[in-house]
C-alpha cells in the first residue's frame, strides 16, 4: 500500500517538472505570435486575460485533445507491438503538423517536442524513446510537443486529465511569461491572470474529454496564425515565433 502511494506522489512530482514553463526545452524562445500582434498593437495588457482566455479555448484545445491522444497512444504500447505503436505514434504527430497550417508555429512545436524527448531520453523513463524519436526523423515527421507530453504522462501511469491539466497549465505559463517581455506586465498581474484562467483550463479538459469519443478536433485562431506569419518580417525580434 505504501509503495503505491510512493508512486504515486513520485509520478505527481515528476509532471510538475515537466510542467514548469522554465523546463530546458528552449519554450522562452517562442511568443507563438504574440510578439507580432503587441508590436502592430494589437493586444494590450488590458485584453490580455481575455484574449488568452478566447485563445487556449481554441488552440488550447486542440493541444489537449492531442496530449490526450499522446497519453492514450501510451496505454495501448503493451498492446500493440512496438512496430504498430511507431507507425500509430508517427501518423498521430502527421495528423497533429496538418492542423498547424502556419509554418513558424508547427516548427515552434516541432522543436518543442525533440528537445522535451532528448531531455526525458537523458531521464531512463522508457527504452523505446530512441526508437521513436529516430523514426520521426527519418520518416522527416515532426514530434509535437503535445502529443510527446502526453505519451510521457502516460509512460509515467499518470492519469489522463492531470496530464492535460499540467500541459495547459505549462502552455499559458509560457504565454503569460513571454508577455512580461513584450509588456508591461508585473508578478502580481501575471499571477493574477494565471489563477483566472484555471476554470479555463478545467472547462477545456472536460470539453476535449466529451469530444474525444467522436474525434470532434477543431481550432480557428486567425489572428494568431496571421500573427505568427507577420513575425519574421518584425524589424526587432525578442522570440523566434
Amino acid at each position: 500500500m505504501q509503495g503505491a502511494i510512493d508512486f504515486k506522489y513520485t509520478t505527481f512530482l515528476q509532471m510538475l517538472q515537466f510542467a514548469d514553463s522554465a523546463l530546458p526545452i528552449g519554450s522562452a524562445a517562442h511568443s507563438f505570435g504574440l510578439e507580432t500582434l503587441v508590436s502592430e498593437g494589437l493586444l494590450s495588457i488590458e485584453q490580455l486575460e481575455t484574449f488568452l482566455r478566447d485563445y487556449l479555448v481554441e488552440a488550447g484545445a486542440l493541444e489537449c485533445q492531442f496530449c490526450q491522444r499522446g497519453h492514450q497512444l501510451a496505454s495501448q504500447l503493451s498492446h500493440s507491438g512496438q512496430d504498430l505503436f511507431i507507425t500509430q505514434w508517427l501518423a498521430l504527430n502527421e495528423r497533429l503538423s496538418a492542423y498547424k497550417t502556419v509554418r513558424e508555429s508547427r516548427l515552434a512545436s516541432a522543436s518543442l517536442g525533440r528537445r522535451f524527448l532528448q531531455l526525458v531520453h537523458g531521464l531512463d523513463i522508457h527504452p523505446l524513446l530512441p526508437d521513436i524519436m529516430q523514426a520521426a526523423k527519418s520518416a522527416g515527421i515532426a514530434t509535437h510537443f503535445s502529443i510527446a507530453f502526453g505519451l510521457i504522462g502516460g509512460l509515467l501511469a499518470v492519469d489522463a486529465t492531470m496530464t492535460g491539466l499540467a500541459y495547459l497549465q505549462q502552455s499559458l505559463s509560457g504565454l503569460v511569461f513571454a508577455c512580461q517581455r513584450l509588456m508591461p506586465l508585473g508578478q502580481h498581474q501575471a499571477s493574477k491572470i494565471l489563477w483566472h484562467l484555471q476554470p479555463t483550463l478545467l472547462a477545456i479538459i472536460k470539453r476535449s474529454e466529451v469530444a474525444a469519443p467522436n474525434d470532434d478536433i477543431s481550432s480557428f485562431t486567425p489572428l494568431v496564425d496571421i500573427g505568427s506569419m507577420r513575425h519574421s518580417a518584425l524589424t526587432t525580434r525578442l522570440f523566434i515565433s
